[in-house]
């Protein structure tokens, strides 16, 4: 497939490990120049010296955090001035703690609507005004599969990651007639330091061995594993390609066929 993306330039959020180094990596290697941003200035520096040997292409390294409100427009500033354009953002950021409805407090809500919604609201305003200059954008946001099954631990998350959903089918139809889409991987379980974390903070909270846990989670999907972050990374890169120009406002479902949403 000719994904049309040599030459580009992409944001990465959260793009020092994981399924966003994994993205980040993914979309360099299709010629993609690419700004990553995280909160630890010596993984952002080690990914970014990483991705640029391998793959022959610019890389920027950015510092800060996804849930500041200054956040957006100095990355979008940043990569303006290293770049000259953007033509794609891939929100992308860890998830919030688990804990039921009753055991969250007005600052734990605060903190997940703003890392984990009110970011992408705020990249994607940042970025827009670089794509429409172009007349040629794309936008992946990183979600999950809580945002159309909610599960009663994972509230913080289910309850942001809809907002995701909600915002980029509305703000499609204005986006459409720039050349830009936006659109939404929702993602099941991926083998990620944060998935290893929740399971093992799950497992002792039933009291039983991490393996035993994982395999009963494993034993729930389909294809019978949790995806590598690769997989999710070709997924967006399709997503942020030629290939992809007529689809936008959508969540895609990537969760081995776990979910039970016909939607």
């Amino acid at each position: 497939m000719r994904t049309g993306l040599e030459g580009r330039v992409a944001l990465v959020t959260g793009g020092s490990k994981g399924i966003g180094r994994a993205i980040a990596e993914a979309l360099a290697a299709e010629g993609c120049a690419v700004a990553i941003l995280s909160r630890n200035p010596e993984a952002v520096e080690t990914a970014a010296a990483s991705i640029a040997a391998d793959h022959k292409v610019a890389v920027l390294p950015l510092v800060g955090d996804v849930g500041a409100p200054d956040a957006a427009h100095r990355s979008c500033a940043a990569v303006a001035e290293r770049f000259g354009r953007l033509d794609v953002l891939v929100n992308n950021a860890g998830g919030p703690p688990m804990g039921s409805f009753l055991q969250h407090d007005d600052a734990a809500w605060a903190d997940a609507l703003d890392r984990n919604l009110l970011s992408v609201v705020r990249f994607t305003r940042a970025a827009v005004p670089l794509m429409k200059a172009n007349a040629w954008g794309r936008i992946v946001n990183i979600s999950s599969m809580l945002a159309r099954e909610p599960t009663a631990p994972m509230v913080l998350s289910a309850t942001a990651r809809a907002g995701v959903s909600a915002f980029s089918k509305a703000v499609a139809a204005e986006l459409g007639p720039m050349g830009i889409t936006i659109n939404t991987i929702l993602r099941g379980g991926v083998m990620t330091e944060r998935l290893t974390s929740l399971m093992t903070a799950r497992a002792d909270q039933d009291g039983v061995p991490f393996n035993t846990f994982l395999a009963g989670r494993v034993a729930t999907v389909p294809v019978g594993r949790f995806a590598q972050p690769q997989e999710i990374a070709q997924l967006a890169v399709y997503l942020a390609s030629e290939a992809a120009a007529f689809i936008t406002g959508t969540g895609i479902a990537a969760d081995g066929g776990q979910g039970k949403a016909v939607y």
